[in-house]
């Protein structure tokens, strides 16, 4: 099976750091990611680098002027209005959401965003999708859970993920908008006690998140009711099932594809899942020994990047790639 998967075409291969969580622009020529150094300093923090130029890689800083937050994350490109969103912190203070326009310049926090991790752009730029880490009043959906909010950072739907098939409360995380907004998918997991961790004694009857022992979700939502079914229409909302795990999704420009990662095979792997087959086929793109995560679609549809173990690194570190995936859209 390995052979047949596609090359790796390395941006980045720098024993030095780790680079993960790969964007491209609107045109496919240039890529923003994270980079964090390996064995530097012992606080050395997470900041956002730009490569312009795929030929001839040039790895510089993305963000410009005195304004940047010194921890920069999770960055998410607008196809349509070219801003660059990501989280962002500078300490004490919380980490909240951040946008820049595509070269980097004009950076401004977001307000009223503390708590909102994994900021995605809706397709025509005008809202975020978050996954939202606050505790609210009781009663409230337990944390995480994926929400919609403006760029005044004002939520307009609290909870995008409702329930699943057995009417049970869903956690959710990591999404990835649809063709229609609030169409999304998600890494998710029913709130089911003992689902995420063993329960230890004295027995908490409380959910635990566990984003290794997700699904891929899918939401929808009639007359203003959320539900949300796995991607794997095979996995059980009632006992976890590892051959079903997968996390950090990315849906194809079109609309049919969701690339994800999962680790359902020893260590976790690029997947592709084709939305228009009746059992979803569930196609390999990367090899599970080198670890990649974290894919994202190029405009074209046909290629991803993606983040992975690189050769004569350190167990630790990542690249970024690219990967052509033609050959297996035909397939």
């Amino acid at each position: 099976m390995t052979a047949a998967l596609p090359p790796l075409n390395f941006l980045t291969r720098s024993p030095g750091f780790t680079d993960y969580r790969p964007v491209v622009n609107s045109t496919g020529d240039a890529v923003v990611f994270e980079r964090t150094p390996y064995r530097r300093t012992p606080f050395a923090p997470t900041t956002l680098y730009q490569i312009t130029d795929f030929s001839a890689p040039n790895v510089v800083p993305f963000l410009s002027g005195r304004n940047a937050p010194g921890e920069q994350t999770r960055p998410d490109w607008s196809w349509t209005t070219l801003l660059v969103a990501f989280n962002g912190s500078a300490y004490p203070s919380a980490t909240t959401v951040w946008q820049a326009q595509w070269d980097g310049s004009r950076c401004q926090e977001i307000p009223h965003t503390e708590g909102f991790y994994y900021p995605t752009w809706s397709r025509d730029g005008s809202l975020l999708v978050t996954e939202n880490q606050r505790r609210g009043a009781e009663g409230d959906p337990l944390p995480p859970r994926n929400s919609i909010f403006d760029l005044a950072g004002e939520l307009t739907h609290e909870d995008i993920d409702g329930v699943d098939s057995a009417e049970t409360k869903v956690f959710g995380g990591m999404p990835t908008v649809g063709p229609n907004l609030p169409q999304i998918a998600f890494a998710g997991q029913p709130q089911l006690v003992g689902w995420g961790e063993p329960v230890p004694p004295p027995i908490d009857m409380t959910p635990v998140y566990n984003q290794d022992k997700n699904y891929i979700f899918l939401n929808s939502v009639v007359n203003g009711a959320y539900t949300s079914v796995p991607m794997e229409t095979s996995a059980s909302v009632t006992t976890y099932d590892k051959r079903y795990q997968g996390r950090a999704p990315a849906w194809s420009p079109d609309g049919n594809k969701i690339a994800f990662e999962s680790n359902r095979n020893g260590g976790y792997a690029i997947y592709l899942c084709d939305l228009g087959t009746r059992t979803r086929t569930i196609t390999q793109v990367t090899d599970p020994s080198l670890g990649g995560q974290h894919a994202k679609f190029f405009p074209c549809g046909t290629k991803l990047i993606l983040c992975i173990h690189h050769p004569g690194g350190e167990p630790e570190t990542m690249g970024i790639a690219w990967v052509d995936i033609s050959g297996l859209l035909m397939a």
